[in-house]
């Protein structure tokens, strides 16, 4: 008879490798899925971050700049708000149907967008009447500046907004 020696296998098997292998690519796949997820996120909070230093740079440009044409009441109700022909951005009503686009900070090209809003405040009433049109006849020693800046991939657009009331020295 024959005598058969038994030995002891040292090492993998072919189908033990291409298991272990299956396995690390499920694993590596899983992983780089989780890094673009967060990745994406980083990138969306990014935008958010530029948008808001944008938006907060626009009304800080808006509120350095004259109350009104006229230094002292009657204050001017134009009935096309926007530049008033000077080609100054001079007043805060100038900044509403002509705001600095984001190419003057620097952005241009990233998409967005932004958009002034003026109007004035009746302190009147209660509570006060934030949306009186810049038009007609009535006007306040207040008035309510919107800046909005949004992009296309974010949900929501900052929107920041203030009150402005005259230079008084």
């Amino acid at each position: 008879m024959f005598s058969a020696k038994i030995r002891s296998q040292a090492g993998f098997a072919l189908l033990d490798l291409v298991i272990g292998i299956t396995f690390l690519s499920f694993a590596f796949l899983a992983t780089m899925r989780i890094m673009d997820d967060l990745q994406q996120k980083l990138d969306h909070r990014d935008l958010q971050i530029r948008a808001t230093s944008l938006a907060n740079s626009m009304m800080s440009i808006i509120r350095s700049v004259n109350f009104d044409e006229n230094a002292t009441q009657p204050w001017i109700i134009a009935n096309n708000l926007g530049m008033d022909g000077s080609g100054l951005y001079d007043d805060v009503d100038d900044f509403m149907l002509n705001p600095a686009g984001p190419a003057n900070f620097g952005m241009a090209g990233t998409g967005f967008a932004i958009t002034v809003n003026v109007f004035y405040v009746d302190p009147t009433t209660s509570p006060p009447n934030m949306t009186v049109p810049l038009t007609g006849t009535n006007s306040s020693n207040y008035k309510r500046v919107t800046v909005t800046v949004s992009h296309p991939t974010i949900t929501n657009p900052i929107i920041l907004s203030a009150i402005v009331t005259p230079n008084v020295f």
